[in-house]
């Protein structure tokens, strides 16, 4: 009996051992399950309570793709014009005009200027070149010089030239770094020879590349205006050719005479070409025949008949 109670009184003990264990390992778990929902819930809170941010001016925004900003190109503009303008007196104008324009950085490239019979100049044409960034500038000065008569002003987009050209001598540089790597590494004189020869062509294509080059940004650093200068009231004075004389009159006079008969005689032999082939087509045969009919032999003449030696 003593016994059977012992063994009740341990089977006790071990079962509320086992709850007590089993109670704090739950209790374990559920308190690690609350901490890391928590977190989670915090998370998700702070993620919907927080506010999209616009992104920074001059920046791509990098989640549409990842792209890049473009490269900013500036606009490469040939600019060309004409102006005329009239005044009381025209030198004094000119002597303003190319003040003015080397005033803003530019120059005169032509000039042609006429005068009257007293000597006293009532035209001028100059051709300015001008900074670009200065022409409008310019035409605006020279118009107040006096009254303008005539405007006219002309842009040229030239950008994907510019864009074109540089691209070009670019891989043209590189494409010559490897004809130079080529050239260290010939050995027969045919590869050397071979190599030196593109490596010539490449070189003279690379400097006409870079000619255009300077050509167009001359064009784009300097415009080019025409300017008109005229005395008020007075047409420009016309300069009429005075006629040959003497040795001259007459040299140019045989000239003309020479080529008129000579273009006349190269017509009528043009007009009788035609004719003289078909004739030669027929009469030489004809003639070949009939040489050839006097060549051959004539027949021999029969001999004369025997005599009759009974009689």
């Amino acid at each position: 009996m003593r016994r059977i109670r012992a063994v009740t009184a341990v089977m006790a003990v071990v079962g509320v051992v086992v709850l007590a264990g089993c109670s704090a390992s739950g209790n374990d778990s559920n308190s690690a399950g609350d901490s890391a929902a928590a977190p989670r819930q915090s998370s998700g809170e702070a993620a919907g309570n927080a506010k999209p941010q616009a992104p920074a001016a001059g920046k791509s925004d990098s989640s549409g793709g990842g792209g890049k900003d473009e490269p900013t190109i500036t606009r490469a503009i040939i600019k060309s014009g004409s102006l005329a303008v009239e005044g009381e007196d025209v030198s004094a104008l000119r002597q303003k005009a190319v003040a003015t324009i080397s005033g803003l950085g530019g120059q005169v490239a032509a000039e042609d200027t006429m005068s009257d019979p007293d000597g006293r100049i009532n035209r001028s044409n100059l051709v300015l070149k001008v900074p670009t960034k200065s022409f409008e500038t310019a035409i605006q000065r020279l118009s107040d010089l006096g009254k303008r008569l005539q405007i006219h002003q002309e842009s040229t987009d030239v950008t994907e030239q510019v864009v074109d050209v540089a691209s070009r001598i670019e891989s043209q540089r590189a494409s010559l770094d490897r004809t130079r790597a080529l050239m260290t590494k010939a050995n027969t004189i045919g590869e050397i020879v071979s190599v030196e020869s593109e490596l010539t062509r490449r070189e003279s294509d690379l400097e006409s590349l870079l000619a255009k080059q300077k050509n167009l940004a001359l064009q784009t650093d300097l415009a080019t205006l025409t300017l008109t200068l005229t005395e008020k009231g007075k047409p420009p004075v016309q300069t009429v050719e005075e006629p040959d004389k003497g040795f001259v009159a007459g040299l140019k006079g045989g000239w003309h005479a020479f080529t008129a008969v000579f273009s006349a005689i190269a017509t009528a032999v043009g007009a009788l070409l035609p004719f003289l082939v078909l004739l030669a087509i027929v009469l030489v045969p004809l003639w070949l025949f009939r040489n050839k009919l006097r060549r051959q032999p004539a027949p021999a003449p029969l001999p004369p008949p025997a005599p009759n030696s009974g009689q």
